[in-house]
């Protein structure tokens, strides 16, 4: 049996270096430097080195979120690294802390067809900063195959954007039923900023007539206490892949298909007290040298040898 991956991770503040210039633009990270950068560089190209040798290979189809800008994509797709010829997918979106999402992926198994980022406001008057979603079509096996991106607003400062979540949300359900309509393949991957016990997140899984279309295993696997993120000191599970099982299996003649929260011991604090937790690049303005404040999610797709 061989296996397929598909991977997403928020990569924490993922900037290019800071510079002097007045045009520059600059990360608000305390003294983001060159010598930093290029350290964060390494660190997360080991992580999929680190995933290459425990699953025996690199995913095909990876998301990002928190990417500062293309340059930073373009030095981890480099020569010499895991992920060099893995092609990019990227658009700078408005947000206030000038992060997006992308998409990496091998174009040997893939082709893309066409991209777009999907942007929101409550209304004219309403404006707010977002994240885009970023939606792909690809061809796999000669068949189609979209994949969804996302950084939904985060919970910070006693979750003041959870209207602003809340309704981009909504605006995806309307997308995901024009794709449901069509019996299209589906994955959605992203940090939520939700669990996926919340209502808005499992209303996703739903089509208009109620029947649920999407599947959502780290609901399973919250409720296993496994967690992707830390908010707090409270364990959460914001990073999730959701997707289209039945249409996936018959399309790509997969098998089984299951989820894992990449919580490697290498990806992990070295101290006891923490143990558990990410090892995170900045705590506030303390530096640590670490590789993120969330851990890899991993969709694993089974097929026979000979299908």
């Amino acid at each position: 049996m061989s296996i397929e991956l598909l991977t997403f991770y928020n990569v924490e503040n993922f900037y290019p270096p800071d510079k002097d210039s007045a045009e520059s633009y600059h990360s608000g990270l305390y003294n983001w430097d060159d010598y930093k950068y290029n350290l964060k560089i390494r660190k997360i190209s080991n992580v999929f080195h680190f995933i290459e040798e425990d699953f025996g290979q690199l995913p095909s189809i990876i998301g990002l979120a928190e990417i500062g800008a293309k340059s930073v994509l373009e030095d981890l797709t480099q020569k010499n690294l895991p992920l060099n010829d893995y092609e990019i997918i990227y658009e700078q979106s408005a947000d206030s802390r000038n992060l997006s999402v992308a998409l990496l992926f091998d174009k040997v198994k893939y082709t893309l067809l066409k991209y777009q980022t999907l942007q929101f406001q409550l209304d004219e008057e309403k404006e707010f900063d977002t994240r885009d979603i970023l939606q792909a079509e690809f061809l796999c096996q000669e068949k189609k195959l979209h994949i969804l991106v996302l950084h939904l607003p985060s919970k910070r400062n006693q979750d003041e954007k959870k209207e602003q979540r809340n309704f981009i949300i909504g605006k995806l359900k309307e997308i995901l039923q024009k794709l449901f309509d069509k019996g299209e393949a589906i994955v959605l991957m992203g940090d939520f900023n939700e669990n996926p016990d919340n209502k808005v997140v499992q209303e996703l899984l739903f089509d208009k007539d109620g029947e649920q279309i999407l599947n959502n295993p780290f609901e399973t696997l919250y409720k296993q206490n496994q967690f992707s993120t830390y908010h707090g000191k409270k364990g959460v599970c914001f990073d999730q892949i959701l997707f289209t099982e039945k249409i996936l299996k018959e399309k790509f003649t997969f098998k089984n298909i299951e989820a894992q929260i990449y919580n490697s011991p290498r990806l992990r604090n070295k101290d006891n007290k923490n143990s558990n937790y990410p090892s995170r690049t900045y705590s506030g303005s303390r530096y640590l040298s670490g590789y993120s404040d969330h851990f890899p999610v991993i969709l694993k797709l089974f097929r026979n040898h000979e299908s």
